[in-house]
Order: structure tokens, then C-alpha cells, then sequence
């Protein structure tokens, strides 16, 4: 594992694929690492503000003023996609144990007791079906 990921890892642990061949036993670090990384970070920071100023949440990467999923790209991701209604979806390298993997995050927004608004994500994979042991927020849900 590269210091660089781990340095990423440790400052960014709060930040919370297209089907086939994601059921390979999954490494468990290196999603994490996926997981927590800042690109991945930076979209999530991207949707919740286009989701907070806008109507309508952003169904595109430069809707929600990101790079595109080419350019989002690390050791563990081989692309971030920001579809309809602000999903996330994340793609991972073979070095995840999950080649092809798909990690969607769905946002939703909240509103805290103060009365602010605010961006949650809910994790699931609808092809890592051991998506829990690597990350136990997210669920598995097969793709239909």
C-alpha cells in the first residue's frame, strides 16, 4: 500500500461499476481506501452542494461541477460517474478484489434539529456481494 493512501486515508476516514465479475473475494483495505479517498470525497462535497442550491439534484459530473469520471481515477477507482438524481457511482480497479465493482451512493437530503439542511449517502453495490465486509455501511443489492 503506497503512503500516499494511507495518508488519504487517515485524513479523510469521515468522507463517507458496471456489472460482472465483482465476486472475487474483496480486499477489504483497498476499498476502503476507495471508500475515504478525496477524489471521491470532492464528489460527494460536489452533489451535496449542487443538491443544496439547485431544484433539481444533478444528474452529471459537470452538472455537479466535477471532472470527468476519466479524470477521477486513483490506485482503487477507475472512475466516479454522478448519474440521475445525484447517485454516485463508483468504479473499481482489480486491485480492490473487485474488478468491475460498483459502489452507488445515493444521497438524500436531511434537515438537522437546528432546522439546517444538509447531504447523507446511503452505500450499496449491485455486484459486490461481500460489499459489507470490506465496508459495513453498505449493503448489497443485487442489480435487476
Amino acid at each position: 500500500m503506497k503512503l500516499r493512501n494511507r495518508m488519504i486515508a487517515g485524513m479523510i476516514a469521515g468522507a463517507a461499476l458496471v456489472s460482472g465479475g465483482a465476486f472475487a473475494a474483496v480486499n477489504a483495505n483497498e476499498i476502503h481506501l476507495a471508500l475515504t479517498s478525496l477524489r471521491l470525497a470532492l464528489a460527494k462535497i460536489g452533489v451535496a452542494n449542487a443538491m443544496l442550491s439547485n431544484p433539481q439534484p444533478p444528474s452529471s459530473n459537470a452538472e455537479a461541477h466535477l471532472a470527468a469520471p476519466n479524470q477521477l481515477t486513483s490506485e482503487e477507482i477507475s472512475g466516479i460517474v454522478v448519474s440521475k438524481g445525484g447517485v454516485i457511482n463508483v468504479y473499481l480497479t482489480p486491485v480492490t478484489g473487485a474488478p468491475n465493482g460498483i459502489i452507488q451512493l445515493v444521497p438524500t437530503i436531511v434537515t438537522d434539529k437546528q432546522g439546517r439542511k444538509g447531504v447523507e449517502y446511503s452505500c450499496s453495490s449491485p455486484n459486490i456481494p461481500d460489499i459489507a465486509a470490506a465496508a459495513p455501511d453498505c449493503t448489497y443489492h443485487p442489480a435487476q
